[in-house]
């Protein structure tokens, strides 16, 4: 049997890749078994003229036209994708994403493009970033703008360089006065210093995730105490508020005004 010219298997190999399109093919699926083989030479051939790029990893390969080599839009795409997909069970509170949830599905020449990507979609406003001490979230902004409008009100955050057109100044901390402006009222219309969180964020009018993540600060800064409250007699709403601490759920807090 006549041995196959390494020409006719680059044609073999760019005609796979085209019937493929975008979604690109593995080394086993291309045929390329043997890395001495004429096939292993075409897509190494391939790769070195910069016809051909592997998406993928070493391992886990995934080699399209290079015309179809866009690792930061994928990157943007998946991320985008990502956070839709984390939706609260409320309809006026925000899921918080962390940087290690955006980047689920991401592999290869992608996953690189990570951060590159979340900074294009943050500068384009379709991500919005917040900073809690030395932790970053994030938020897609239709969720974001769903939240808010369900909630009748907008939150007031401090300055961060990364707030958002449309929303400045309501990027980062929750504005600490307008939570305790918040938290007397409540304290002095229904005559106790112990609040239910989830009324609490009502009061603010403010993203409870957010809400969250400022009682627990200001709780280890000595400013707030937290109760467990009584669960068995809770209200689904009430239970939105819980705040996980010691592996309980805390319903209210008590805070310090000064």
């Amino acid at each position: 049997m006549p041995v196959e010219t390494l020409e006719n298997q680059i044609e073999k190999l760019l005609f796979k890749l085209r019937e493929a399109g975008p979604a690109g093919l593995t080394k086993g699926k291309l045929g390329v078994k043997d890395a001495r083989g004429s096939a292993a030479r075409a897509l190494r051939t391939l790769m070195s003229e910069r016809k051909v790029a592997n998406l993928g990893t070493t391992t886990r390969t995934c080699f399209v036209l290079i015309e179809h080599f866009d690792p930061l839009e994928r990157a943007c795409e998946q991320i985008e994708k990502n956070a839709l997909s984390k939706k609260s069970a409320r309809e006026d509170t925000i899921e918080l994403l962390i940087k290690k949830d955006l980047e689920k599905g991401c592999e290869g020449e992608v996953r690189k493009k990570i951060d590159e990507a979340i900074d294009w979609l943050v500068k384009e406003q379709r991500l919005h970033r917040f900073r809690r001490r030395r932790t970053l979230y994030y938020v897609h902004a239709e969720n974001w703008r769903g939240a808010v409008h369900a909630g009748e009100s907008e939150a007031t955050f401090g300055n961060t360089a990364d707030a958002p057109a449309g929303i400045a100044n309501k990027a980062g901390d929750i504005d600490r006065q307008g939570v305790l402006a918040a938290y007397q009222r409540l304290k002095q219309r229904l005559g106790y210093s112990n609040v239910e969180i989830s009324e609490l964020r009502r009061e603010a009018g403010c993203p409870l995730e957010l809400l969250k993540i400022f009682l627990l600060e200001e709780s280890r800064q000595g400013r707030a105490v937290l109760s467990l409250g009584d669960w068995s007699v809770s209200s689904e709403e009430t239970r939105t508020g819980a705040i996980e601490l010691f592996g309980k759920p805390h319903l209210l807090v008590r805070l310090d005004a000064e």
